[in-house]
């Protein structure tokens, strides 16, 4: 899907599918959702088993909605983040990573959640997680590079992503985006993105979930993104230009 080329390292493109095709990752289900474990443990302790006869067995995860339990997947949890930076890129990038989460450095201008579905606050599982940096063009308005970000770590193009709860300071930026399921399959995606622009390179994060997780771990992406802070020394070579073709992916 990706038609176009930028200035970003080579390996985010690569790295950034893992899985195409899979309609449903192992152990990705999010809150709300049957399969969760605490789907039907609300109904049973409600008394749905003894006292509610076949609504304890066969409509058992429906009493619970009916008793008024509150859907999981509307919980807002308060942020958790690790209470030890995380040094990147020979230490001149540092952030605190989502409660669960680690980064691996792939290359010199990429690293990428270390655990493919890591289950961080509230059990909200982080689906994905990379930060990557490319030198800046400041002719380029912030939300084209955005963007072309965007289309190239995660092979989408602009038109399918939706943008919102956005924020520009300067040449930095914030702002949360939903991605729909895709023709073959792969679940949809809501997720955090962070620009900030230093020393003449572009510094780019990203957080990414299943809606139905967003609730719980949204405050948790945010707080992480602001923690990221970029060294005074940061003086890497200049980043190569990637080739195009990669496709979205888990």
């Amino acid at each position: 899907m990706l038609l176009r080329t930028l200035a970003v390292p080579v390996l985010v493109l690569g790295l950034a599918v893992a899985g195409c095709g899979k309609k449903t990752p192992d152990g990705t289900t999010p809150p709300g959702e049957t399969g969760a474990g605490g789907a039907s443990a609300g109904s049973g302790d409600s008394g749905g088993g003894e006292a509610g006869g076949e609504s304890g067995g066969e409509a058992g995860g429906d009493t619970g909605a009916a008793a008024g339990e509150p859907d999981a997947s509307q919980k807002v949890c308060d942020a958790e983040v690790g209470d030890t930076p995380k040094a990147v890129f020979a230490d001149n990038v540092i952030l605190r990573l989502p409660k669960g989460m680690d980064l691996v450095e792939e290359n010199p201008f990429f690293a990428r959640i270390a655990t493919k579905e890591t289950v961080s606050t509230c059990d909200g599982v982080i689906s994905f997680g990379a930060l990557g940096y490319f030198q800046a063009d400041a002719a380029k308005p912030v939300k084209q590079v955005r963007d072309e970000t965007i289309q190239a770590a995660r092979g989408v193009p602009p038109s399918e992503v939706t943008w919102a709860d956005e924020t520009e300071k300067g040449r930095d930026y914030s702002g949360s985006y939903s991605i729909p399921e895709d023709s073959k399959g792969n679940p949809p995606i809501k997720g955090w993105f962070v620009i900030k622009e230093k020393a003449g390179f572009t510094f780019w994060y990203a957080l990414e979930t299943h809606p139905n997780a967003w609730n719980a771990l949204a405050k948790t992406f945010q707080e992480s993104g602001n923690r990221l802070r970029i060294g005074p020394n940061i003086a890497p070579p200049p980043a190569p230009t990637p080739p195009a073709g990669k496709k979205k992916g888990k």
